[in-house]
């Protein structure tokens, strides 16, 4: 427990460093660039980050807890997987790179470039997984706070260079090689003696990953199409303009998820590790417990003053902003109860069932959206994309074995006494 809590406070303070800065630099960078151009960027990168689940195939759950219980299997099908990344990102990045020949200007075109690159590493980034499920986070938090570091001010000296546009795509590139670079020296240091593994061991792994890893790529999938497909959908009817609007109101919505995600990521091994199914369900309901109460201060906050809020972060070319910040702060709070369903249903095996529930919830927002955004605007898009995170989060996980997570879920409460005791007894201490 005590590893685990120390896990967790490493997780958040890389979680708060990369947060804050990135919502500040990301609110320097918006105001320099302008609503058009801001949202340019956000668009392409929802462009790329539909391809990514594709790429991932679901992989990084399986490997998270491959790592976590069984480490020496779990690092040859983590390697293994590298090979089959790299495959599927050639068939990826070529089609995404024509695209951008033949129907986006050159600015576009180079930042597609660069942004495939970036994605290209960060895909490739399995040593991280690797980390993190050995609780080894505090080293995590050194590399990526090394390559935020140089993000920060390789972005403050465009802004102050007054560099044009296509320049704004240059630190998403260093902000993924230098953590893959790092972790990947580290990693061979560490494993130096590794035997080989063959190209009969390699066929088998690329089988099982394909096997068990297609259902949770098209989960994958899903969730970036139904969290990302806006932003295009917006881009597509209402402008690049828009599209820069709508980003600031997730920038802002989603700058406080840093500390439920690492306390997600931290207990997560333990919650694998539960030796009754009893007491798997217990640490589930404590999860979702914490994430509720450490939401909803955030949430007051950011639904109760929307209009002082955007006019001192992001200033008054922003002002529309405002009115979908309540929206988003919410769907943003279904989003990361959310991933403790998800993370809670891979673990109890329910890759099918997650194949099956989220391209539902991504129809829905498609078909929603479809509908909501050409009469409602940006309103009509934050409307889409909080009904279907409730309905994916609450709605469709009734269905999952009778039930099961939806009354983890609902009885969370349950771990209220739990929580004080445990919060009593560390404070006692």
């Amino acid at each position: 427990m005590k590893a685990m809590l120390m896990n967790s406070l490493w997780l958040m303070l890389e979680r708060i460093s990369l947060s804050l800065s990135g919502i500040f630099v990301s609110v320097y960078v918006a105001r320099y660039l302008g609503p058009a151009q801001y949202g340019l960027i956000n668009y392409l990168l929802s462009v790329i980050a539909i391809a990514v689940p594709l790429v991932q195939l679901g992989a990084d759950a399986v490997l998270f807890n491959r790592v976590a219980r069984q480490r020496r299997s779990g690092i040859r099908l983590m390697v293994a997987s590298m090979r089959l990344r790299r495959q599927l990102f050639a068939l990826i990045a070529v089609p995404l790179m024509a695209w951008a020949v033949l129907t986006q200007d050159r600015t576009s075109q180079i930042m597609m470039l660069l942004m495939l690159i970036s994605a290209y590493f960060s895909i490739q980034d399995v040593y991280k997984i690797y980390y993190d499920a050995l609780l080894k986070s505090k080293l995590n938090t050194l590399i990526n706070n090394l390559a935020l570091l140089l993000s920060i001010v390789l972005r403050l000296a465009l802004v102050h260079a007054k560099l044009p546009l296509e320049w704004f795509a240059v630190p998403y590139v260093f902000s993924s090689l230098i953590p893959y670079a790092v972790r990947w020296v580290l990693f061979r240091r560490e494993q130096g003696g590794m035997r080989t593994i063959s190209g009969r061991h390699k066929r088998r792994y690329d089988r099982y990953l394909l096997k068990v890893g297609l259902p949770l790529a098209v989960s994958g999938l899903s969730i970036v199409i139904y969290t990302r497909i806006d932003q295009i959908m917006i881009g597509n009817v209402l402008g690049e303009h828009s599209v820069g609007l709508y980003s600031a109101a997730i920038t802002l919505s989603q700058g406080w998820i840093f500390v439920p995600i690492a306390l997600i990521t931290s207990m997560m091994p333990g919650v694998a590790n539960a030796r009754t199914l009893g007491e798997q369900e217990g640490r589930i309901r404590l999860l979702y417990l914490v994430v509720l109460l450490l939401s909803m201060p955030v949430i007051l906050l950011l639904s109760l003053f929307p209009g002082p809020i955007v006019a001192l972060m992001f200033g008054d070319s922003y002002r529309e902003t405002a009115t979908i910040l309540a929206l988003c702060s919410v769907t943003s709070l279904f989003s990361v109860m959310g991933t403790v369903s998800y993370r809670a249903i891979v673990l109890f095996g329910g890759y099918r069932f997650i194949a099956i529930k989220m391209p539902l919830a991504a129809l829905a927002n498609v078909l929603m959206n479809l509908v909501l955004i050409p009469h409602y605007g940006l309103v009509g898009a934050a409307v889409s994309t909080l009904i279907t995170e409730f309905i994916s989060f609450f709605v469709l996980n009734g269905f999952f074995r009778r039930g099961q997570i939806t009354r983890l879920q609902v009885t969370c409460y349950r771990c209220l006494p739990q929580l004080i005791g445990k919060v009593r007894e560390i404070y006692v201490k």
